[in-house]
């Protein structure tokens, strides 16, 4: 039996400070927290329909770590989602990244060393000069 990776249910990020990385989220990608009782996760609002839940998770930094995984987002202006995660107080990772054929990533990071990609298919749109 395999596992569906449309499947995805659940996003767990580890952080060392509550409350700013909720304020992080919030300020940097636009994910509000929402009330929930779960331990002391904290709940994030996803769009209607999302197929699945992210949550803030107290803990250790996954910074130095092996292992783990970068999640992708396709987004249509990844040059001011770099800049809003800057401004947050997170850092840009790389980027932009041509990808023949496919698109241009870009890799950013939250204060605990969380990674997220960026995915734009219009390299006009987000690409500088490489």
């Amino acid at each position: 039996m395999s596992i569906d990776p449309r499947r995805l249910c659940q996003i767990e990020v580890a952080v060392g400070d509550i409350r700013r990385a909720a304020q992080f989220y919030e300020d940097a990608f636009g994910w509000r927290p929402v009330p929930a009782e779960m331990h002391d996760y904290v709940v994030l609002a996803v769009p209607e329909g999302c197929p699945f839940g992210i949550a803030l998770v107290p803990g250790r930094s996954l910074e130095g770590r092996v292992g783990g995984a970068v999640l992708y987002f396709a987004v249509d202006d990844p040059e001011a989602v770099v800049e809003r995660v800057i401004a947050a107080g997170g850092r840009k990772r790389f980027g932009p990244s041509k990808l023949f054929g496919y698109g241009v990533i870009h890799q950013v990071e939250d204060p605990d060393g969380t990674r997220w990609g960026l995915y734009a298919t219009n390299p006009a749109k987000s690409e500088k000069p490489v």
